[in-house]
C-alpha cells in the first residue's frame, strides 16, 4: 500500500487543471516582503492562505494547518533544509491549491508536513512553495512589479537565450553555474527562500580560498538561521568579498558572501533587485534580465550581529574587530545609555529593533563574563 501510494504521489505531483480551450495558461501571483522572504497567497482546499514562495524549497503546509483543514497523512520522506540539518517528516496530499486569480488549479498535491509549532510562524506563513510544485512551468519573477508569472510550458520563454544559464545537473531544482573571477566556476542554487545576495557553501569557500578568487574581511562566530529543522547552533563563518561574480553576462563587482552550511552555495533573493529571473522549468533554463549590465556592490556590514532571545537582546554573532571584546550570548543592557526593555522575536525579524534603526552609530552596554562593557555598535 505504501509503495503504490509513492507512485501515485509522482503521479499527481504538479497535476494542473486548466480549460480545456486554454492553449497556454498565465496566472499572474501578487507577492509581499516580509521580513526578507516572498510571501504569497493561494487557496488551499477552498481555504485562502499565506506561503512562503522558496524556489530553494519543496512543497510545505504547517502542521497547524493540516490539523484545521483534516489533511490526511500519506506518507513521509526526509529532506535537508537551508542549514544543512536532515530532518523526516510526514507527507500530505493537498486536493486543490489554485492561484488568487483562479487560472490555474494544482490538484493533488503532495506536501511534508511541518512539526508544531511552526518555524515560519513570524512570517504569518502557512508552509512553503516549492520548485517541486512548479517543475513543469514557466516562472517569471518580477522585483519591481513584485509578481511572479506563472505559464504553461507549451511554447518556451521569449526572454533571448543569450540571457540564459542551463540548469547544471539532472534535477528540477534551479541551480546553475556561475563565475568567480576569471576560471573559476561556482555551482549554486537561486533560492528565493534565502534573504541575502550570496551565501558560499563551506567546501566552496575552500576551493575558491585556494584560487585566491576572494579575500576573507572578516570571521565570526555565533550565528543561526530558521530552516523546516528549526534553529541552528552556533557556528564559525567567513565574510568574504570577491571582486567580481559573473551572473551569465553581468558582472557584479565587490560582492560580500557570508558561508554556511546548506548543500548549496545559494544566490538568493536579492538578485532579484538587479534584474528579472524567468526559469523554464520544463526546459531546465534559467534566465536573468538585469537592468543594467554591471553592478558594484560594495558594501559595509556590523561588527556584531544581535538578535531577541527570550525577550532580550542578545549578541548572536561576534565578527574579528569585536573578538574577545564581547561572546555570543552576552545580553545588551543598554542602548545610547538607555535600559532596553523586552522585546518581541517575531516583531525584531520582520521589523528590526526600533532603537538601532537610522543609526550609523551606536554604543551598546553589554554585559559579559567580565562585567559590563560599553561598544560601538557600527559598520565597518
Amino acid at each position: 500500500m505504501r509503495i503504490g501510494i509513492k507512485i501515485i504521489l509522482g503521479l499527481l505531483l504538479c497535476l494542473i487543471v486548466v480549460p480545456l480551450s486554454a492553449q497556454q495558461v498565465k496566472s499572474v501571483i501578487p507577492y509581499r516582503m516580509v521580513g526578507g522572504k516572498m510571501i504569497v497567497d493561494m487557496s488551499v482546499n477552498g481555504k485562502v492562505r499565506s506561503f512562503i514562495f522558496d524556489t530553494g524549497g519543496q512543497m510545505a503546509l504547517t502542521g497547524e494547518l493540516c490539523e484545521e483543514l483534516n489533511i490526511p497523512v500519506v506518507d513521509s520522506v526526509k529532506v535537508t533544509d537551508v542549514n544543512g540539518k536532515e530532518v523526516g517528516l510526514p507527507r500530505v496530499l493537498v486536493s486543490s491549491l489554485l492561484t488568487p486569480d483562479e487560472r490555474i488549479n494544482f490538484s493533488g498535491v503532495p506536501a511534508m508536513k511541518l512539526s508544531t509549532p511552526s518555524p515560519f510562524e513570524c512570517f504569518h506563513a502557512d508552509g512553503l512553495i516549492g520548485s517541486d510544485l512548479l517543475k513543469n512551468l514557466i516562472v517569471e519573477i518580477d522585483g519591481k512589479t513584485k509578481t511572479i508569472t506563472v505559464t504553461s510550458a507549451e511554447k518556451a520563454s521569449t526572454v533571448s537565450l543569450r540571457k540564459m544559464l542551463p540548469f547544471s545537473g539532472k534535477g528540477y531544482m534551479p541551480i546553475i553555474t556561475l563565475q568567480a573571477g576569471a576560471g573559476n566556476s561556482l555551482v549554486a542554487l537561486f533560492d528565493t527562500g534565502c534573504p541575502s545576495f550570496l551565501s558560499l557553501k563551506d567546501t566552496d569557500y575552500e576551493e575558491l580560498s585556494a584560487k585566491s578568487a576572494f579575500e576573507v574581511k572578516s570571521k565570526g562566530v555565533g550565528g543561526g538561521s530558521i530552516g523546516v529543522g528549526g534553529m541552528t547552533e552556533s557556528k564559525v563563518a567567513y565574510r568574504v568579498e570577491l571582486p567580481l561574480l559573473s551572473v551569465g553576462a553581468t558582472k557584479f563587482k565587490n560582492v560580500t558572501a557570508e558561508t554556511s552550511t546548506p548543500p548549496y552555495t545559494l544566490l538568493g533573493v536579492k538578485l532579484l533587485e538587479y534584474g528579472k529571473v524567468t526559469i523554464d522549468y520544463s526546459r531546465k533554463r534559467w534566465y536573468f534580465e538585469p537592468y543594467e549590465q554591471e553592478f558594484d556592490m560594495a558594501s559595509k556590514h556590523y561588527n556584531v550581529n544581535l538578535q531577541v532571545k527570550d525577550g532580550d537582546l542578545v549578541v548572536a554573532t561576534v565578527w574579528t574587530a569585536m573578538k574577545g571584546v564581547v561572546e555570543p550570548g552576552d545580553k545588551v543592557l543598554k542602548i545610547n545609555g538607555k535600559p532596553t526593555g523586552k522585546y518581541d522575536f517575531c516583531e525584531s525579524i520582520i521589523m528590526g529593533i526600533p532603537e538601532l534603526k537610522a543609526k550609523k552609530k551606536t554604543k551598546l552596554t553589554i554585559l559579559t563574563k567580565d562585567g559590563e562593557k560599553v561598544i560601538v555598535y557600527q559598520k565597518e
